[in-house]
């Protein structure tokens, strides 16, 4: 197969503008970059309509993928790393709008207007490796399928469900949860550090607004981070990650 050498191949320029929130919600299709992440897509089932491997990498026929081998200066003109990977895969996304019926071990985690791409990834791979059920988009969050922050995610975009719902959507479906509601409030008086009633809904909110009153209602209950040094508050993805560890540490081996 001789290498695609022209930024200007129509093909090509798809995949290119696929960096471009529009162009994928318009062709309903993501970036995915590097070898080690592709092999998580591989073992989640996930197949790729392309995958772009640069010229002289070794290329691996993987069924409904439709293989492409290009320059360096094409794969270049793909990648938003300065270092561009050996391979791309071009993948269908998989968002729905309706939370499922929650299992009774099923931990989510419910995010209120989560702005930063790169947080938003660092949290997907958290609820991946701390066992997490998936994760819930309300209201205007960024795009969970932009480069940087599949980059971030390490693979687990392929793990990890994600729901998108807006605010009234989602208080419809939270009604009746039939585990404990948990809202992360820096007034809380309930330390974060205690057991919790499966299944659980984790509502945390954006880095710079918190929780919406209206989310912040759903709650059963609320527990606060001690914090005894001089900040004020944590970043959205640490604070992540100590609630989901503690809300899982049964589980934990």
């Amino acid at each position: 197969m001789d290498p695609i050498t022209s930024v200007q191949n129509p093909t090509i320029k798809l995949i290119a503008s696929l960096q471009e929130k529009k162009s994928r919600q318009e062709t309903e299709l993501f970036l995915a970059e590097g070898r080690k992440v592709l092999a998580r897509a591989g073992e989640k089932s996930w197949t790729a309509e392309y995958l772009i491997f640069r010229e002289g990498e070794a290329a691996a026929e993987v069924e409904g993928a439709k293989i492409l081998i290009v320059s360096d200066k094409v794969m270049a003109s793909l990648s938003a790393q300065a270092n561009p990977p050996e391979v791309i895969g071009v993948f269908r996304q998989r968002i729905i709008g309706e939370m499922p019926l929650p299992a009774l071990t099923d931990l989510w985690l419910a995010l209120d207007t989560i702005r930063d791409p790169g947080n938003l990834g660092t949290i997907i791979r958290t609820v991946d490796a701390a066992g997490g059920t998936g994760v819930v988009l309300i209201g205007q969050s960024c795009d969970p399928l932009s480069t940087e922050c599949v980059r971030a995610t390490m693979g687990s975009i392929f793990a990890v469900p994600l729901v998108r719902m807006s605010e009234d959507r989602f208080l419809h479906a939270a009604v009746g949860w039939p585990g404990e509601i948990v809202a992360t409030r820096m007034e809380a008086r309930e330390d974060y550090r205690r057991p919790y009633r499966a299944p659980v809904l984790l509502l945390m909110g954006s880095e710079g607004q918190g929780l919406s009153p209206r989310v912040a209602g759903l709650a059963n209950i609320s527990v606060r981070i001690p914090m005894p040094g001089g900040t004020e508050s944590l970043n959205v993805a640490t604070a992540a990650a100590l609630m989901l560890y503690e809300i899982r540490r049964a589980n934990l081996a």
